[in-house]
């Protein structure tokens, strides 16, 4: 008897950790993500890379790990777009996608740490699409109305 409480102990005592860590490495997508964010794409040769604004300003719950934000994407400096943001959690990371440039141009993000977006944008290059790299830093955190 002694040795079945030992063993469950032990499991007991090395699940535990386990279980915390996924409870608490949860993220909040809407304290996370609404703000302001300022991007940089990738383009060869390096001195055609383009800077990107994505701007958030609401996140609404759709599903178990999933919400859609609402906000603005564009070339910084100039109006952004109207954008919807599909946003998806998996394996306790955030993912954000959204469609840029005249409902062309799809992007695909993940939260890296926290104020970053890592991912790639799809543009055209000679005709052909070709996936870039894309890098948003947050620069201004809440509401940005």
């Amino acid at each position: 008897m002694t040795k079945k409480l030992t063993v469950c102990f032990a499991v007991i005592i090395l699940v535990s950790p386990l279980f915390a860590s996924l409870c608490f490495s949860q993220v909040d997508p809407e304290k996370a993500l609404i703000g302001r964010w300022d991007g940089l794409a990738q383009a060869s040769p390096p001195h055609q890379s383009s800077e990107s604004t994505l701007v958030i300003t609401s996140i609404k719950a759709t599903g178990s790990g999933e919400w859609v934000g609402s906000g603005q994407f564009g070339t910084t400096g100039q109006d952004g777009s109207d954008t919807e943001i599909n946003i998806s959690s998996k394996n306790n990371e955030i993912y954000l996608e959204w469609v840029g440039a005249q409902g062309k141009a799809p992007v695909r993000v993940k939260v890296v740490g926290d104020n970053k977006l890592e991912g790639t944008i799809e543009a055209f290059d000679r005709g052909r699409v070709v996936p870039r790299g894309i890098t948003f830093e947050k620069v201004k955190a809440g509401d940005v109305k």
